[in-house]
């Protein structure tokens, strides 16, 4: 969930990690946030410095992989592989570029995925 420049994964009540973004990134691709992590008993805050962001699907049994990576500009680059037979047989291995506005249709069908067993 975004909102008001916070990235919470995670419930409002109980555990989440929450990043929010304190400054616009600079000429180099760095910006700086305030990190919050609660898991279990455990709770504590940071500062801390991000540079471009990269999100990975790797399952264990690799049949499909893939990479988001952004270049702060908008730009969402994807790299992946696929592949029928694990361990042999042919692997496809291949790069498109998405558009960042992308990304929140993408999170909702990953999250309707998992609670569709």
């Amino acid at each position: 969930m975004i909102e008001n420049g916070e990235v919470r994964i995670g419930g409002k009540d109980g555990e989440f990690v929450s990043v929010r973004r304190l400054t616009r990134t600079g000429p180099e691709g760095w910006f700086e946030a305030d990190v919050e992590v609660h898991c279990d008993c455990w709770h504590g805050k940071s500062r801390a410095s991000f540079m471009r962001g990269e999100a990975r699907l790797e399952p264990i049994e690799p049949h499909l992989t893939l990479s988001f990576a952004g270049d702060g500009k908008g730009h969402i680059e994807v790299v992946g592989t696929a592949q029928d037979h694990l361990g042999s047989g042919t692997k496809l291995s291949f790069w498109l570029e998405a558009d960042q506005t992308y990304l929140p249709a993408i999170a909702r069908a990953l999250r309707a995925a998992d609670s569709t067993e």
